[in-house]
């Protein structure tokens, strides 16, 4: 194993340089790649960035604090994986890295359970009042293997990703989550076996193709 600080070359094994003692990280190994169906999940809070804008940084944390905690809760329960956390968004797959034959209905369940859950802190802590977006999108991405969330390496890229911030950020506040669906809509969409998982009308995607239909859940 070479030292990339002196270059002197040391035998398998060793954690340090044994002429300059400097610590050998290990040689990267090549990420393999592959294209999978996920959903993607996007969940952002409405308003805290004009909220925290003048507020102090330990009253930001106390706040969304238990709103990631709660999040990533939700979201596991239900199978699916957090990729990241970019200050009050949230961005989960599922599908990768573990897939089941029923990801996008996890998604979908997960995020009517996340309002549930933000109402719920809500009653918890009487100076939170929280309300989120929530997006959902399935589609083709290519999936990393052996990524690591929770070192900040992304699992999936593509159009999907894009695609499910779009819808969250189109999605009025606190409602069930905007999804997208390839045929007309005008029949009822129910994969929750409940009426609140039936068909509210659409909307385009902004940016997107005006054909797929947009459904809220509810």
């Amino acid at each position: 194993m070479i030292c990339p600080s002196c270059g002197h070359e040391n035998p398998q094994g060793n954690k340090f340089c044994g002429e300059c003692a400097a610590p050998l990280a290990p040689i990267p190994t090549a990420q393999g790649e592959e294209r999978k169906v996920v959903t993607v999940l996007f969940c952002d809070l409405v308003g805290f960035t004009a909220s925290s804008d003048q507020a102090d940084p330990e009253d930001v944390r106390a706040r969304i604090r238990p709103y990631h905690t709660r999040l990533r809760r939700e979201i596991e329960a239900y199978g699916g994986t957090v990729e990241k956390f970019i200050g009050d968004a949230v961005m989960a797959v599922f599908g990768a890295p573990v897939a089941h034959e029923d990801d996008a209905e996890r998604a979908v369940r997960a995020g009517l359970r996340i309002l549930e859950a933000i109402s719920d802190l809500n009653e918890e802590g009487a100076d939170l009042d929280l309300q989120v977006r929530v997006g959902i999108e399935t589609g083709e991405a290519v999936v990393a293997l052996g990524a690591r969330p929770e070192q900040g390496e992304g699992i999936v890229t593509g159009d999907v990703v894009n695609t499910a911030s779009r819808l969250q950020g189109a999605a009025p506040p606190s409602c069930g989550p905007p999804t997208r669906r390839t045929d007309p809509c005008g029949r009822h969409w129910n994969p929750l076996g409940s009426p609140r998982g039936h068909c509210r009308g659409h909307r385009d995607a902004p940016g997107r193709d005006p054909r797929p239909a947009v459904v809220r859940c509810r």
